[in-house]
């Protein structure tokens, strides 16, 4: 069985299109019942928040959650030793 989404699970790349085909890595920020809020905190240009619903959306966001990052040089959400901004942790 696979894990719930959960905040804080980063969901790599495009997620097979469940946020549409222009899309980096994600970190999910808020979870309901068959949805998920998520944002890349490195790309202030994005214009916000990217939101996902659905079965099969959701599914997709958990294969893309448990396979490694495809991009070539790691995953740009990755901890890089920068200077928090807020007091939020992974899986708070």
């Amino acid at each position: 069985m696979t894990a719930p989404l959960a905040p804080g699970d980063v969901i790599h790349w495009f997620a097979y299109g469940a946020f549409g085909r222009d899309h980096h890595c994600v970190r999910i920020e808020a979870v309901g019942p068959d949805w998920i809020v998520a944002r890349d905190p490195n790309r202030d240009d994005e214009g916000g928040p990217s939101f996902t619903s659905g079965r099969q959306s959701l599914r997709l966001c958990q294969e893309a959650r448990d396979e490694p990052c495809p991009n070539d040089s790691g995953c740009p959400l990755s901890p890089n030793g920068d200077d928090a901004l807020t007091t939020w942790q992974p899986g708070t």
